[in-house]
């Protein structure tokens, strides 16, 4: 470590020995938010795109959607990385639940698909209507339990109060270039899932790609939103501008 790293931890030591018994929780928090902020502002450098995981992928991911003008909020503590609100304009108004994850292997895994499947059932009030219907009443519903909520008591069909749509931006295998990147990201024992519960998956490069484009013509940012919407699978990157 240089010298003007150490001089950087040690200052970081000195203010912390000022805070009286100092929680893990809270340092780590003002840490990354500091961290966070400082790349924003272009003091700190991401490094190479291809090699970015953890936290510094979710900054970056954060950062390009922030740049295309999309309204990004950070998820709940200990749940799904972030929540993307429509744009004002977009025909497709569902919010996109969003996480971020990356693998030194070239396909997402089984259990980071089921991860974002429990955020989007909990965001999109399934549990709620496998429950308790939405037919109003209250109280339990025993024909919405054996349903899956598309049944009430009333008999109506119901649909979920808050529905979300389920992406994940993915960053692998890391450390290879992405020219060099030749094998789809959802593996051939995860395509049905995918699909049957109409994920949208986007491999790193492809939001690279839409957000080059993006800095050439703002036109970009509906023509992707519309394209996320419509996609149940991998997200391909179609070139909007001509």
């Amino acid at each position: 470590m240089s010298d003007k790293y150490n001089f950087l931890r040690e200052a970081i030591r000195h203010e912390v020995r000022k805070i009286q018994s100092p929680c893990f929780d809270e340092v780590l928090k003002i840490l990354n938010m500091e961290i966070e902020c400082l790349c924003r502002e272009g003091l700190i450098s991401f490094g190479s795109d291809y090699s970015l995981s953890g936290f510094g992928l979710e900054c970056r991911v954060k950062e390009i959607f922030e740049k295309m003008g999309f309204e990004i909020i950070p998820g709940r503590d200990g749940m799904e990385d972030f929540v993307i609100k429509a744009p004002h304009v977009a025909t497709a108004v569902t919010p996109i639940v969003l996480e971020v994850k990356s693998s030194r292997k070239p396909h997402i895994a089984r259990d980071q698909l089921r991860q974002l499947d429990d955020w989007v059932f909990e965001l999109s009030g399934e549990q709620k209507a496998r429950k308790h219907g939405l037919g109003g009443g209250g109280g339990i519903d025993p024909l919405a339990i054996v349903s899956g909520g598309m049944i009430t008591r009333k008999s109506k069909p119901v649909f979920h109060p808050t529905p979300h749509k389920g992406v994940m931006v993915f960053n692998g295998p890391l450390g290879l270039p992405f020219s060099q990147r030749t094998t789809d990201c959802i593996g051939p024992n995860e395509a049905d899932f995918v699909d049957n519960r109409n994920f949208c998956i986007i491999p790193f490069d492809v939001l690279v790609s839409y957000f080059e484009e993006y800095s050439i013509s703002t036109e970009v940012k509906n023509q992707f939103w519309s394209q996320i919407h419509s996609t149940a699978g991998l997200l391909s990157y179609e070139k909007v501008t001509q």
